[in-house]
């Protein structure tokens, strides 16, 4: 179906209609107006996909109408998408309406996806709780900012991968095996017990009950993070002296 903006005219006119406003389109710089007991602008901006362009026009509305809304074809495979969902979190955060017109009924079907109210950040962040702790968690595990921001994932250097990497390191130096050989270097059995059981990198080989070995993958990442393990090496002896361990 080739859709034209124009399509979306019909069905969000008679959407606000519903609404018990007096509807008028192409007011001034708004694409539709609906004028509710003769002072609450509801304003709507049309586009047939949604994107940056439309919500930047429906945020400046935002500056003389009560309401204000994005109108769309509604899209069945961008639905599903993290992006959209993502846009639609950006949305609320916004206090922008959302309005999708399924043209694939026999006649047109509008959807109030959301409403354009005050988006509380107070609750979002208690709602959100216990991902700030995780964060402020893995940020305090980190040793040194090993990361360029906008890398690939693959390749992050993380506070599990740090310990990781001095296991590996402790193992190769001084010949550790077992998962209570790390505590004087301040890695609880508990956490090395962990890194060995899920052994993520595969840098570990089990050897018998209890005993671990360095596996060749592990060898080798000893070499591709020996930048990372000298700072590593030093912030720990350094910590060591300080009686921070």
């Amino acid at each position: 179906m080739n859709l034209k903006e124009t399509d979306l005219h019909e069905p969000i006119k008679n959407w606000l209609e519903l609404q018990n406003c007096v509807v008028r389109s192409e007011v001034m710089s708004i694409d539709m107006m609906g004028l509710y007991q003769e002072n609450f602008i509801i304003a709507i901006e049309l586009k047939l996909k949604l994107n940056l362009e439309v919500i930047n026009q429906a945020v400046e509305r935002q500056s003389i109408a009560d309401l204000v809304y994005i109108a769309v074809a509604h899209d069945f495979k961008a639905v599903e998408t993290k992006r959209y969902k993502m846009t639609l979190l950006t949305l609320k955060r916004l206090n922008l309406g959302l309005l999708l017109v399924n043209f694939r009924a026999t006649e047109p079907i509008v959807y109030e996806v959301l409403k354009p109210e005050n988006f509380d950040f107070e609750r979002s962040r208690k709602l959100k709780g216990n991902k700030r702790a995780q964060i402020i968690k893995e940020f305090n595990k980190r040793h040194g900012d090993f990361n360029k921001a906008g890398s690939s994932k693959s390749k992050l250097m993380t506070g599990y991968k740090e310990q990781c990497l001095m296991i590996a390191h402790y193992m190769k130096c001084y010949d550790l095996s077992r998962t209570k050989d790390f505590i004087p270097y301040g890695i609880p059995t508990k956490a090395a017990s962990n890194i060995f059981r899920s052994n993520f990198y595969n840098w570990f080989t089990r050897i018998d009950k209890g005993i671990y070995a360095l596996s060749e993958t592990g060898y080798q990442a000893l070499d591709e993070y020996n930048s990372v393990l000298e700072y590593l090496i030093k912030t720990s002896e350094a910590m060591h002296e300080t009686g921070q361990q």
